[in-house]
């Protein structure tokens, strides 16, 4: 990495014991004798288990608040390389939950989108004030009603990160520094959202997956606990102005469900399941779960980005992210739940042939 000393380079990680967050510190500071970064994760309770254990690993762990500016400023105070992201889960089923906070006309999307903006705006703000700062990630996603003109518009989790991605791009302090990252499915939804995500048994013995799309397009998987790091490090290491899918592994839910059953020894089938059938999975999200899924149906993972690039995709290497080799081993992370419905254990399956795979060492 070219600019300052190895000794002075200070990584700054945002929602550090959340998912994507709490796997790039991890990954950080087991490489930090190669790496060299001093890390500082900031989170609302250093006090929580998750912090602690994070602080074991030689983690500063710093207390501030996406929506209080001053407290966002102090934690960036000396960054040199920032991974920022937000959680829009967290906000909008706090909303279904507690449907009290949302003002009139809101629900818990456009009330959630609306907090996250403001984070967004705070952290574009704090990041360009940082004058220590050399290099700036973020964790968004393609907006469907940016890409379809329109055509889909309740998928406001998704927009919101694309927004913020803008705000960013928008700041003159950061457009040589900036970069974004694209997560594609954690390869753990199947055991974290059963309800949307794992396979059924039936009354005819089949393990059937029902999902509101027709299960042939390839979409990135990401084993995010193994891989968050590497990419992450690797955009750092890259020319800023790159747009990365993170990706393990690009599958069809079709491959993927087949591999599923493969693992288990079962029979499964995959069946496209009308929106109407689909709603009420997750009260309050399934419209734009719904919409979710036709997007990406019709206009795949990135709405059709041209500047988006996959780590590898079907053996031809992207040359925007440089000064790392290809891993030889292809691997597929699958979450496996037993008929009884207790998850099982992880299993890493090894593959002849794949989209993306753990690439960086």
């Amino acid at each position: 990495m070219a600019g300052a000393a190895p000794e002075s380079r200070l990584l700054v990680v945002l929602g550090a014991t959340g998912t994507q967050g709490g796997a790039v510190l991890r990954y950080f500071a087991r490489q930090s004798s190669q790496l060299g970064f001093r890390l500082r994760g900031i989170t609302r309770n250093a006090g929580s288990k998750a912090a602690k254990d994070l602080q074991a690993l030689g983690v500063d762990m710093v207390e501030a608040d996406l929506e209080e500016p001053a407290s966002l400023q102090r934690a960036f105070l000396g960054a040199t390389h920032i991974f920022a992201n937000t959680d829009s889960n967290q906000i909008i089923f706090n909303a279904i939950k507690n449907p009290q906070i949302l003002g009139p006309g809101e629900d818990a999307r456009t009330y959630a989108q609306k907090r996250e903006m403001k984070m967004g705006e705070n952290i574009a703000n704090a990041a360009a004030a940082t004058e220590s700062l050399q290099r700036i990630v973020w964790s968004s996603l393609a907006s469907p009603k940016k890409w379809t003109k329109g055509r889909y518009t309740k998928v406001t989790m998704f927009d919101a990160k694309e927004d913020i991605a803008d705000l960013l791009k928008a700041k003159t302090e950061l457009q040589d520094k900036l970069s974004i990252l694209l997560v594609g499915f954690y390869a753990e939804n199947a055991v974290r959202v059963p309800d949307v995500f794992a396979p059924k048994k039936q009354q005819d013995g089949i393990f059937e997956l029902a999902l509101p799309m027709s299960g042939d397009v390839r979409l990135p998987q990401a084993d995010v606990e193994s891989d968050s790091g590497k990419w992450i490090s690797a955009l750092f290491d890259a020319k800023p102005g790159i747009v990365l899918v993170g990706a393990t592994e690009c599958l069809s839910w079709k491959e993927w469900l087949e591999m599923w059953g493969s693992h288990n020894g079962v029979k499964t089938r995959y069946r496209e399941a009308p929106p109407e059938e689909y709603a009420g999975k997750i009260p309050g999200l399934s419209e734009a779960l719904a919409e979710e899924y036709q997007f990406m149906e019709h206009y795949g993972f990135t709405g059709g980005n041209s500047e988006a690039v996959y780590p590898e995709e079907d053996g031809r290497q992207h040359r925007a992210i440089e000064n790392r080799r290809p891993d030889p081993e292809l691997r597929l992370v699958k979450h496996l739940i037993a008929e009884n419905g207790r998850e099982a254990a992880v299993a890493v399956h090894e593959l002849g042939k794949t989209v993306n795979a753990e690439f960086f060492k």
